[in-house]
């Protein structure tokens, strides 16, 4: 008789106590058989790991199947898997021979690479997208387990709802991850890749808020002075760019000369996210920035108006450039307010001023319990959760606060529907707060006759 093979002395009733206290081999492997369950086993190595498995011969041939690793598995949940495999024995099916198919199945980040090529590359303007939210969110196992390791098949409808559950604080990236996944096994299931049930059908979403956040009037300033004071001239001009165009970032990083007609003052950007070309109109303050550009780029062989040093030749990440920024706008604003309610004991506004420049994360911390104690709140002068697509609906919601009608504001975001114009609608407040100002006052006088 085979060594791993049922005898009366590696043959036991399974229970969880049994199994933690199983001796461990010396060497090799030791097998040990459920009386309950036929074919049940579990594998015990040298260094203590245990796995479940089913023994059994099939059609003639002893075969062995990996059910999983104890105690990941339960006893309870390990007996219904075998129960299952059993009775498709008993049929005349051969489990064994359906396991090998799927190992010769791709995984998800086997297809990820052929979907990437045949679809995102070929359809999507913003196809690198795809690429950021494979990497950071389904190849991981910040979620649980690793979906791209995963085989097509195995990949389970309750896996993507606890994935998708587990990424509840970035709820509109969790749609997008979801979106991704499920757009991956339509592709497979269109390409022959994939015949099972799509695992993503009717999952629920969240209910997703959108972002209206873009820099005040109040703010404008304190930005507009961070920047000045910015040693990196090239985010600052992107920076600029941006707000003064309302382009996306990804246009505005990748603008080339080319595309730039400083006489007719205009910019074509061949092809935007949503598919479409755009001619931007370019401003006084936009034209200020890209001659300051084209002066510092003579010289330079570079095609882009914002070179870098990567692989695509221009700028790709501003993010440590942009977040000092907005550390100084936050600092400039509360050293701006500390200075009308602090006495000149207490604070030195000068000082703090150039604090504020330079070191604008530690003027905050510093000056941040003095202004708690005069009644101010950091909240109330914080910037520092502005993001640069921010920059865009700045652009977008100052013309809507000067009265600009939703379709020109659509025609300047360059927004393929009416849909996504709407946001504005409730920033067109000149008018709501005149008649508001005249019937109060209205009120007012009356009351005092």
């Amino acid at each position: 008789m085979h060594k791993d093979q049922p005898t009366p002395s590696n043959r036991l009733n399974f229970t969880k106590r049994d199994l933690d206290r199983l001796t461990l081999p010396s060497e090799g492997v030791a097998y040990f058989y459920d009386k309950a369950t036929k074919g049940l086993a579990i594998s015990v190595g040298k260094t203590g790991r245990k796995s479940f498995l089913l023994y059994r011969r099939i059609q003639g041939r002893p075969e062995r199947l990996k059910i999983g690793r104890y105690p990941d598995i339960t006893i309870e949940q390990a007996r219904k898997t075998v129960a299952a495999l059993n009775a498709d024995i008993a049929q005349d099916l051969n489990p064994a021979e359906s396991m090998r198919d799927r190992r010769k199945e791709i995984t998800l980040a086997e297809f990820f690479k052929e979907y990437y090529k045949r679809h995102s590359l070929v359809h999507k303007v913003s196809h690198k997208e795809d690429i950021e939210k494979f990497e950071r969110h389904i190849d991981t196992d910040n979620y649980g387990i690793n979906l791209a390791k995963l085989r097509l098949s195995d990949i389970t409808r309750a896996q993507l709802i606890s994935h998708h559950a587990k990424m509840g604080h970035i709820p509109t990236t969790a749609n997008r991850v979801i979106a991704l996944i499920s757009s991956m096994y339509s592709r497979a299931i269109q390409w022959g890749d994939f015949d099972g049930n799509h695992p993503c059908r009717g999952m629920d979403k969240f209910k997703e808020k959108s972002r209206s956040r873009f820099v005040l009037p109040d703010e404008m300033p304190r930005l507009m002075l961070a920047m000045e004071h910015e040693t990196n001239e090239l985010v600052r001009d992107f920076v600029k760019l941006a707000l003064y165009t309302g382009a996306r970032r990804s246009n505005v990083m990748s603008m080339q000369w080319r595309d730039v007609h400083l006489e007719r003052k205009e910019w074509n950007i061949e092809r935007t996210k949503n598919g479409e070309p755009q001619t931007v109109l370019l401003t006084p303050e936009a034209i200020e920035v890209l001659e300051r550009r084209k002066q510092l780029a003579q010289g330079s062989k570079s095609l882009f108006v914002f070179p870098g040093s990567g692989k695509t030749d221009h700028l790709v990440e501003p993010r440590g450039a942009w977040e000092r920024m907005l550390s100084r706008s936050t600092a400039l604003g509360l050293v701006e307010a500390l200075a009308e309610k602090a006495t000149a004991k207490t604070f030195d506004y000068q000082l703090a001023l150039e604090e504020a420049v330079d070191f604008p994360v530690q003027t905050i911390e510093r000056y941040t319990p003095l202004a708690e104690k005069l009644g101010l709140h950091l909240q109330h002068y914080e910037m520092r959760d502005l993001k640069i697509h921010d920059l865009r609906r700045t652009l977008g919601s100052w013309l809507a606060s000067s009265g600009t009608s939703l379709p020109i504001i659509g025609k300047v975001l360059n927004h393929k529907t009416p849909e996504a114009t709407k946001v504005y609608a409730r920033l067109i407040v000149a008018p709501v707060r005149n008649a508001m100002e005249e019937a109060t006052a209205a009120m007012r006088r009356t009351g005092e006759v």
